[in-house]
């Protein structure tokens, strides 16, 4: 796990990552993770992707789990690109895809 510290998306303050937070105490706003990306990039390159599983868990390095035995998965990730050629047209673009996140197990649509 390459988690440095969890931080206030609206405050900036900043959390030890190890320990339980829900929202931020300062404002009551939500915390986002942070990474050392530099250690994660060491293991999670574009060859390495190749021989993973077709899963959001072939994204370990920036995942906040610490040992492989806490990890639960529903069958998320891996969803389509579709192509939209019409919508792509009417805006001027030549190549236009969208994600089709409908199929994730949460069958939710967030913005």
């Amino acid at each position: 796990m390459n988690v440095t510290h969890l931080e206030c998306a609206a405050c900036g303050r900043t959390y030890e990552a190890r320990r339980l937070h829900n929202l931020c105490a300062e404002c009551g706003k939500p915390l986002l993770v942070r990474y050392d990306l530099g250690t994660a990039a060491r293991t999670l390159t574009r060859e390495s992707l190749k021989g993973r599983r077709a899963d959001l868990w072939r994204y370990a390095e920036v995942l906040p789990v610490e040992r492989e035995e806490n990890i639960v998965s529903l069958g998320e990730g891996w969803t389509p690109l579709l192509t939209a050629g019409r919508l792509g047209a009417s805006l001027g673009l030549r190549h236009l895809y969208i994600k089709d996140e409908s199929q994730n197990p949460t069958q939710s649509f967030k913005l």
